[in-house]
């Protein structure tokens, strides 16, 4: 496929998203771009804006201007698509300006939030192909519903032969990865670090190969801005979606305590810190905001990996307007 019809289907793609929202009562909103808190989550690295007295940062996504506007304004479905920004290496999948289409619904679950995604990838891939079939990287992949749900746990003893849950320090854990016969190169004393060494290496790239996975139930401490389960608080309430070994998007059943959120803030702030990396201010308006929002579910889905998906582009530079010109 030509660039060229690759940023046509592109248009198509996002006609049908836009359509199954509004078909639902969704709102779309603009979120701003240029923001006095981009996301405090040590791992993001945004862009900083120099302004006449002020700095800003470019935005790591919508994430904070919607949840603002859930409690603030009461809105119950709001969705959002446009650009993001984060200083991270250039990659096959990953540029430093990138789409991303976002959406929450007051009342949902992690459940129901499933089911939504992937009628609406379902409904995107029915515009573009006729059906829910496709090709990617020479591999056939459904997007018929359901999709595959499994827990991170169940994923770790399937794919790597370890479970994190019963190794809670991180040399326990290194140990019991190599044992197993996992590459786990890092010598770092963070767990998460780890964790994430193990997942990278021998969970992640069998995920969603044939049929895109939900991969739910990760440990508390990647909750980010997610609650965490009330019958096991070892367990944060978030899943991520894989489709043809791409990881697409990332979901919340969200924190609406302020007094949890700004501890969480106040963490990332620390571990930034701790990082030698900017630290920006907490955006206390959203914490404000958080106490007065109902129960509610949110997920931010990759719209150029998704548009990957769908053309069988190889590098995200294909499916976008202008490839990322930075040096």
């Amino acid at each position: 496929m030509s660039r060229r019809a690759r940023l046509e289907a592109r248009a198509r793609a996002l006609r049908a998203a836009r359509a199954f929202f509004d078909e639902r009562g969704f709102v779309e909103i603009e979120a701003p771009i240029i923001v006095r808190s981009p996301g405090l989550e040590p791992h993001l690295d945004p862009f900083a804006v120099d302004g006449h007295a002020h700095r800003r940062w470019l935005h790591t996504s919508p994430e904070y201007a919607l949840k603002r506007l859930l409690g603030e304004l009461g809105f119950e479905r709001l969705y959002a698509v446009g650009p993001c920004f984060r200083d991270e290496p250039p990659s096959s999948t990953h540029a430093p300006e990138f789409t991303m289409l976002e959406w929450y619904e007051v009342g949902l679950d992690l459940a129901g939030l499933m089911a939504q995604t992937e009628a609406m990838l379902a409904a995107v891939c029915r515009a573009l192909h006729g059906g829910t079939g496709l090709t990617f990287r020479g591999r056939a992949v459904s997007l018929e519903p359901p999709f595959e749900r499994l827990s991170m746990r169940e994923a770790f003893r399937l794919h790597a032969g370890v479970d994190p849950w019963e190794h809670p320090f991180a040399d326990d854990l290194r140990a019991a990865g190599r044992a197993a016969g996992v590459d786990v190169p890092t010598d770092s004393p963070c767990w998460d670090d780890v964790f994430f060494q193990i997942f990278l290496n021998s969970v992640e790239p069998k995920l969603g190969q044939d049929r895109p996975t939900f991969l739910y139930g990760y440990p508390a401490s990647q909750a980010a801005l997610a609650r965490l389960n009330t019958r096991d608080p070892s367990v944060a309430e978030r899943f991520e979606l894989y489709a043809g070994g791409l990881e697409l998007a990332n979901a919340f059943d969200e924190l609406t305590d302020p007094a949890e959120q700004r501890r969480r803030f106040e963490d990332d702030r620390d571990h930034r810190h701790r990082l030698q990396k900017p630290v920006p201010p907490i955006d206390d308006a959203l914490v404000g905001a958080l106490g007065r929002m109902r129960p509610t579910a949110g997920i931010a889905l990759g719209f150029d990996r998704l548009v990957m998906l769908l053309t069988g582009a190889e590098r995200i530079d294909e499916v976008r307007a202008q490839p990322w010109d930075g040096p």
